[in-house]
């Protein structure tokens, strides 16, 4: 009887395989998986990114905006772009120096186009795999261990003591 109790006992070991893969593959989607917190780090630094970019082209757009409102209610205003741009009115004339480009001041800038960049993460197979190799590591162990027991009593009568 205390044979078979011991039996049963070594046999409950087995459960934790089971465990240590949900525990392995649990903590692996946490921490690394797509929706873990390394990935969620790596969207809010993006998301950051895109937050600049959005508030440098609304400043542009006010910018913009205002120069707009400048040319159509300004008439100095127009007759300083017009200047920028190389035209005079109509009683001017120009002396024009070769070989120099017209020097458009713009100050505002175009904007750039961002593209969101995937975030970097441990793909659900290859998590399921290596938590399948952690339980398969542990009952490896445990069939080794098992081994060893069941040739240490096959050295000892079934009479002397059992350990309990």
């Amino acid at each position: 009887m205390r044979l078979l109790r011991y039996d049963f006992r070594r046999l409950l070991r087995y459960i934790f395989v089971p465990w240590t893969i949900f525990l392995v593959y649990s903590l692996f989607s946490l921490f690394f998986g797509q929706n873990g917190l390394y990935a969620r780090k790596h969207l809010e630094a993006e998301y950051l990114r895109l937050l600049e970019n959005r508030t440098m082209l609304e400043n542009t757009k006010q910018d913009i905006l205002k120069t707009k409102n400048n040319l159509m209610f300004d008439k100095d205003a127009k007759s300083v772009y017009a200047r920028q741009l190389g035209y005079g009115r109509a009683n001017e004339r120009f002396i024009r120096i070769t070989g120099l480009t017209v020097a458009l001041t713009v100050d505002i800038p175009e904007g750039q186009v961002l593209y969101a960049a995937n975030p970097d993460y441990v793909s659900d197979k290859a998590i399921k795999i290596i938590s399948a190799l952690f339980g398969l590591v542990i009952l490896v162990y445990f069939l080794i261990g098992d081994f060893f027991w069941l040739k240490e009593m096959d050295t000892y009568p079934f009479s002397a003591s059992f350990p309990t």
